[in-house]
């Protein structure tokens, strides 16, 4: 078992967990791990946001049941596969523009500071506000906070993170630009077994996770996306349903209590 060291709730839908797990301490930027929260939970992908001595951290975002019962039950991982994945090639680029949403943050952050070590000048675009307070220590060279796509010129290189949608529009505005992107993409195994992860250029898990943008088939990741929307949203309901049957004996169990105490 992988002890939760910490649970910081850092907005309504996103919560950042410290763990011990000395085995991932060697992550480079840019990759990630599966987390298993008990024996039959679903494996989820979480990408690496810091690493210490005996552990790492990262941002989980709550949008279904395996999140949520992390966010709910989590004290301890049954399982943690990693670190897994290519890092990111970091090098000397010269001017990055690093675009990230929601939970893109942390892997946005982990590559900004792998390149700004290297003299890269690196600069951030959030786009997601909630989320802005874990770039206010960071000594990026610009960081700007924006919900609209806006494109800047005169970079070197183009990273992107978070989202299929968003790395598609920078894909077809930065054409001309080297860009590098991380696909959001379905993950089972993470060893290049069951193939799910695929995308036109190779397997996420093992290829990548990153790619260059242009050798992303974003029409098909974008269907792709919604594959098992149905599924997830029953899960989700169902697991909800039984801590509301929880709550509900446990209220009951307290009242038993509470009287007995009375008499």
């Amino acid at each position: 078992m992988f002890d939760i060291l910490s649970k910081e709730q850092i907005s309504q839908d996103f919560i950042l967990l410290k763990i011990h797990a000395p085995h991932i301490r060697h992550a480079k930027a840019g990759q990630f791990v599966l987390l298993q929260l008990k024996e039959h939970s679903e494996r989820i992908p979480v990408c690496v946001f810091e690493t210490f001595d005996n552990g790492f951290s990262c941002l989980v975002q709550v949008v279904g049941r395996s999140t949520l019962e992390i966010k709910e039950e989590g004290d301890a991982f049954y399982y943690i596969a990693g670190p897994l994945g290519k890092p990111f090639p970091v090098g000397n680029y010269g001017k990055v523009v690093i675009y990230s949403k929601g939970w893109g943050i942390a892997p946005a952050i982990s590559v900004g500071r792998a390149l700004k070590d290297l003299g890269n000048y690196v600069k951030m675009v959030c786009l997601d506000e909630s989320l802005s307070h874990l770039l206010k220590r960071e000594g990026f060279d610009e960081v700007v906070y924006q919900e609209n796509i806006v494109a800047y010129s005169g970079f070197d290189l183009v990273v992107s993170v978070g989202s299929n949608m968003l790395s598609k529009i920078l894909s077809q505005i930065y054409d001309s630009t080297p860009h590098i992107t991380m696909p959001v993409v379905h993950m089972l195994c993470a060893a290049g077994l069951c193939l799910t992860c695929r995308v036109k250029s190779g397997l996420a898990c093992t290829d990548g996770p990153w790619f260059e943008a242009k050798e992303i088939n974003w029409e098909d990741l974008l269907k792709r996306e919604s594959l098992y929307k149905e599924q997830e949203k029953l899960a989700l309901e169902e697991y909800k349903k039984s801590l509301l049957r929880k709550q509900l004996r446990e209220e009951v169990e307290y009242g038993k209590d509470a009287h007995h105490y009375q008499t």
